[in-house]
Order: C-alpha cells, then sequence, then structure tokens
C-alpha cells in the first residue's frame, strides 16, 4: 500500500459535503500533504461546475456525459488511487456504476457517500424495526460494495466515514477554492436554525423528546480535513468503518449555547415523543413550519429529532476514532457559534 494516496476522484463538489471535501483536500491539516483532485461532473451539471469550482494548479475538472458510463468513467479514472463520492439524493444509485468503473481502472481504494449516522426507527407497537428509505439507499450500496469482488478478492479497498448530525452549514462562509452561490443557501432555516444567515431577531429552535438528552455533532469542515487526512495516511482506514464527532450535547444546551453567543431571544419549540410518532405515520399533519424549505421530507427529520432526543443519536467512545489523526481538530459547538453568530 502507498504511503498516500495522491491522486483523488471526487464526485459531487459542488454540494455542501463534496465543496468542504475539495477544500480540505487543496489545504489540508495534515503537513506535507498535497493530493491532484480530479473532480468529477456528468454533462448536464457543466454550467454549475464551471460556476463554482474553480481554477486550481491541483484540480482537473472531468465531464463525462453520465455516471452510468463505465467505460468512460474508467477511462478517465486510470491513474486515480482513491475515489471519494459526496453524491447524495438520487445520484447515491450511480455508485453501482461509479465502483464497476474504479475497478476495471485499478482504483486502489473507494469512500462511498456515507457521511452520516443511520437509525432503525421503532414505532410503538411495531415488532420489528423500520429504516427510512434515505438510509437505506446508503445501506444497501454499502452491502454491495463490501461484497463486490473487487473488495473480496483485495484488489480494492473500502473505506465508510460516519458522524454525527451536522452542525453547521458551509455558506455561512466561502470556502476558499468553492464559489457558493446564492440558490444554495441552507435550507433548513427551521431545523438547523442557529444556521441563518442574517440570524433571526428572534430564533425558534425545535426539540423532540427529551431535550437533555446528549447527540453527537459534526462541523462539516471537520470531517472533510478528517477524510484529507485518513487519504494521506491509507493503511490506517484499510477496509474500516471510521466515525468523527466534533461535539456531544444536549437540544436544551444548543438553546443555551446560541442564546448566549447571539444576545438574542431562543425559543424551544417542543414535540413530545408521541407528537413525533404521529407525524412520522401521517406527515401530512405536521406543521406547516416543519416542511418549509427543507430538502429532506418532515418524516425523516422527525426519526432524526426523535433518536437524538431518545438519547440513541451516539456512538459508544470505541466506535469513534478521532484519535487516529490528530491533526484533525473537533471544533466545538459553542466555538462554532463564536466564530459566525458573534461575527455577524
Amino acid at each position: 500500500m502507498p504511503d498516500s494516496f495522491d491522486t483523488i476522484a471526487l464526485f459531487g463538489a459542488a454540494g455542501q459535503i463534496g465543496s468542504a471535501l475539495l477544500d480540505a483536500l487543496l489545504s489540508p491539516s495534515v503537513p506535507d500533504y498535497h493530493p491532484r483532485v480530479k473532480v468529477f461532473y456528468q454533462r448536464s451539471e457543466s454550467d454549475k461546475y464551471s460556476e463554482r469550482v474553480r481554477e486550481h494548479d491541483r484540480v482537473e475538472r472531468v465531464e463525462v456525459r453520465d455516471f452510468q458510463d463505465v467505460e468512460r468513467l474508467a477511462e478517465a479514472l486510470r491513474g486515480v488511487d482513491a475515489v471519494v463520492s459526496a453524491l447524495n439524493g438520487p445520484a447515491i444509485s450511480a455508485q453501482y456504476a461509479l465502483l464497476d468503473a474504479a475497478d476495471k481502472a485499478g482504483v486502489k481504494r473507494f469512500l462511498p457517500s456515507e457521511f452520516g449516522h443511520h437509525h432503525l426507527y421503532r414505532a410503538p407497537g411495531d415488532k420489528g424495526a423500520r429504516l427510512h428509505p434515505m438510509w437505506d439507499d446508503k445501506e444497501r450500496f454499502k452491502e454491495h460494495l463490501q461484497l463486490h469482488p473487487a473488495m473480496m478478492s483485495g484488489r480494492m479497498s473500502f473505506t465508510f466515514v460516519g458522524c454525527g448530525d451536522f452542525c453547521s452549514s458551509l455558506s455561512l462562509g466561502l470556502t476558499r477554492h468553492v464559489i457558493r452561490v446564492a440558490d444554495d443557501q441552507p435550507r433548513e432555516t427551521y431545523w438547523c436554525a442557529y444556521a441563518q444567515q442574517p440570524p433571526p431577531e428572534r430564533y425558534v429552535l425545535p426539540c423532540v423528546g427529551d431535550g437533555d438528552a446528549e447527540a453527537d455533532f459534526t462541523k462539516i469542515s471537520d470531517l472533510a480535513q478528517y477524510v484529507a487526512a485518513l487519504l494521506s495516511r491509507p493503511s490506517t482506514s484499510h477496509n474500516a468503518s471510521l466515525s468523527f464527532i466534533s461535539d456531544t450535547l444536549s437540544q436544551h444546551r444548543m438553546a443555551d449555547l446560541l442564546r448566549s453567543a447571539s444576545g438574542r431571544p431562543v425559543d424551544v419549540d417542543a414535540f413530545s415523543e408521541a407528537d413525533a410518532h404521529g407525524y412520522i405515520a401521517r406527515p401530512d399533519e405536521a406543521p406547516e413550519r416543519c416542511g418549509a424549505s427543507s430538502g429532506f421530507p418532515v418524516e425523516f427529520w422527525m426519526m432524526v429529532k426523535l433518536a437524538q432526543g431518545q438519547g440513541r443519536f451516539r456512538r459508544h467512545p470505541s466506535q469513534v476514532h478521532n484519535a487516529l489523526f490528530p491533526e484533525v481538530k473537533p471544533t466545538p459547538f459553542a466555538d462554532w457559534l463564536a466564530q459566525t453568530v458573534r461575527a455577524t
């Protein structure tokens, strides 16, 4: 195995996580690591990528007809050490073709679009458990990837990177290498009220279940630096499932920190467990504010926040791997607020 992966193929670089990954690869926390990055995008996205991804001497933009074209992808992936996917939503399904192309091209490592914490949901009276379709899409690909002939034979290895709930939005500040544009502003003005820009006169912070139960949170740029670090020392993350956490705190603690940092009133919009179960079963009955301007369905958010309010949105310390790459410093939520809310 090489000492470092020096040529990275990045998919989804114009999104929030992908743009943070590109920025981290170009300015990593690890000293003396200077990878080349091939940014892949589909022809239909060429205008968006030309606007958002600036010229850089270590960035090569690669346009392909579509991400299902295995032969074209394989040709463009030759010489790449690792594929990093930040695809999301319907684009997750493209990873099946990307994996086949990476195998044909001789790529050594594949990092799928994991970047989260999947939870089973149990409604009152359920004899079993359910997984939201958005998480199930990632779980299905995860199973496929692990049993792919390239992985089973050892021709390629994988790294899964998990994290907490995201506590920040990249549009709070421009990255150095990716242009943020108006239509990519944060949409979660309700569920992630602390990320609103400009700050409102009065915050409304939703709280589901027990507001004193603690949950794991991760700053997106911290996660991106962690990925860059593990690519710089690939033997540490060979066929591994790793997780990076920036902070662990309760919903009530977040509200207190937001009040202190902003100097503005913060109202806690409380939902009981019974409320959450009802809205998960009948999302059309949820208050309008729960779905306004969100990129995710109401029942998804209710499942996420309910897991937090049940104290289940956490990992055991043995499942948190921050210490593997001490160069990456986690950002506590209070520090993130100090950099954003106070700065405005």
